[in-house]
């Protein structure tokens, strides 16, 4: 198998079968964001996808699952993503295909190219939207506007695919948390992805947040002001929904499912914050600032 930059996928992924499809991030502007440094976005070379694909047929002929990897592969035009499903699927004929987009992958691909590839085989795509709060997205340079978001996620809607989402808590900064997640959820309230990974941000050294947290033109929010951040979007939010929120930077580690679970676990929110201690605060951001990777 074939892995030129690091392999970035969802948790719940992690026994996905890994097949580099593209490398890097076309994008690699985020300013919180380090994963693709040093790795110019291109797609993979055909003749090590293929060979990938035949070498995991010969000890895996029954998976279900492949991971294409990289930082945004749906970049790619509808050609080359049809002909990587269409590999896959003459090699691995069980298996469905997940993988990362941007936002902007989507703005020159029509509901009917979309649904083409989703009968091809994509079956999952995962957006790090982050947040749909315009102030946010432009502070750190995600490249797109909430109704950017909101016009390309009904596009998916449209074109009948599978989609998953990530929020990245912390990123408005001190004093701003449950605002922006307010806005965040107007926006989601309008949209219909059937996951949500809810996370939030450890600023890494080398990224252009740490030097603006350095330089005292970022303030990051506190521990207990992520909480309420969370607790504020998850009230707001009306639409059924599946949520992931055990990563290594959550300090309230839970799995749920929207309505169904929603008023426990706002419940668990308020007693976590209204227990919170100084304690608590120094160990949760010392252990969040020991981290240099995600």
């Amino acid at each position: 198998m074939h892995y030129n930059s690091p392999i970035v996928r969802p948790q719940t992924d992690a026994n996905d079968l890994f097949i580099e499809l593209t490398v890097g991030c076309t994008h690699n502007s985020c300013t919180f964001c380090n994963f693709y440094d040093g790795y110019p976005f291109r797609v993979a070379d055909w003749k090590q996808i293929e060979e990938d694909l035949q070498e995991a047929a010969a000890v895996y002929p029954h998976t279900t699952k492949v991971w294409a990897t990289g930082g945004n592969p749906f970049a790619l035009s509808v050609d080359k993503l049809k002909r990587f499903a269409d590999l896959t699927k003459e090699y691995l004929p069980e298996a469905r295909i997940g993988t990362y987009a941007r936002v902007n992958d989507l703005y020159h691909k029509s509901a009917e190219e979309i649904h083409i590839l989703h009968e091809a085989g994509y079956d999952n795509i995962v957006l790090g939207i982050e947040s749909a709060d315009d102030d946010v997205l432009s502070h750190v340079k995600k490249g797109y506007t909430a109704e950017d978001i909101l016009r390309e996620c009904k596009k998916l809607e449209e074109a009948g695919m599978p989609y998953r989402i990530i929020y990245l808590g912390g990123l408005a900064g001190a004093g701003n948390g449950e605002e922006s997640a307010r806005r965040t959820a107007a926006v989601l309230n309008q949209l219909h992805p059937y996951y949500m990974f809810l996370t939030t941000v450890a600023i890494l050294p080398g990224t252009k947040l740490h030097q603006e947290m350095l330089d005292g033109t970022f303030k990051e929010e506190t521990e207990l002001e992520r909480l309420k951040e969370f607790r504020r979007l998850i009230q707001d939010m009306k639409n059924p929904i599946g949520v992931f929120s055990a990563t290594s930077t959550d300090v309230l580690a839970f799995t749920a499912h929207f309505p169904e679970d929603k008023d426990k676990v706002l419940k668990k929110f308020d007693k976590a914050i209204s227990t919170f201690s100084a304690e608590d605060e120094a160990y949760f951001n010392a252990r969040r600032h020991a981290m240099r990777s995600v």
